[in-house]
């Protein structure tokens, strides 16, 4: 685990971690809840983001980074931005909950093109629904996603959603 991924995971528990009774995205109630919106709107979480997005992917073949609206948007925003402090050009996306109603009527925005191999994020990770309405999209668009990274596994069933 790189620096960045250690001070990302302090974070994490001191800003995020809640206890208590919540309803997940899921529907399914839980006993804690992560809000990483408090992380990824501070300037030094955002960083840490960035950083961390920018070590796991800087070595594939990819050309863009991106996930369902509206937790991989900053994410997103934190890894292009990382790539280009690092001297490299990344593309973003996101995909949204549904087309819009209005203008273009698309499903996802950025600059995203057929065959592009891209990075699917997320904050949090439960039962992996939100994530594979995400991949979903992008196969859509006739992209490849290569790989999928979340800020939290929640341990609920996500990661054998996706294997």
């Amino acid at each position: 685990m790189i620096a960045a991924e250690q001070q990302l995971l302090a974070l994490l528990r001191e800003r995020c971690y809640r206890e208590g009774k919540v309803t997940l995205s899921s529907g399914e109630k839980s006993d804690c809840y992560f809000d990483a919106k408090t992380l990824f709107l501070s300037s030094t979480g955002a960083s840490l983001i960035g950083e961390v997005l920018y070590q796991r992917t800087k070595g594939m073949d990819i050309q863009a980074i991106g996930g369902l609206e509206i937790g991989a948007v900053p994410l997103t925003t934190a890894a292009v931005y990382a790539y280009q402090s690092n001297g490299r050009t990344m593309e973003g996306f996101f995909v949204r909950n549904e087309a819009k109603k209005h203008g273009t009527m698309k499903i996802i925005e950025g600059n995203l093109w057929p065959g592009s191999k891209v990075v699917i994020v997320d904050d949090v990770a439960t039962k992996g629904g939100s994530i594979m309405r995400a991949i979903e999209a992008v196969r859509r668009a006739e992209c490849q996603p290569v790989l999928i990274i979340v800020l939290v596994d929640r341990r609920e069933g996500a990661a054998e959603v996706f294997a």
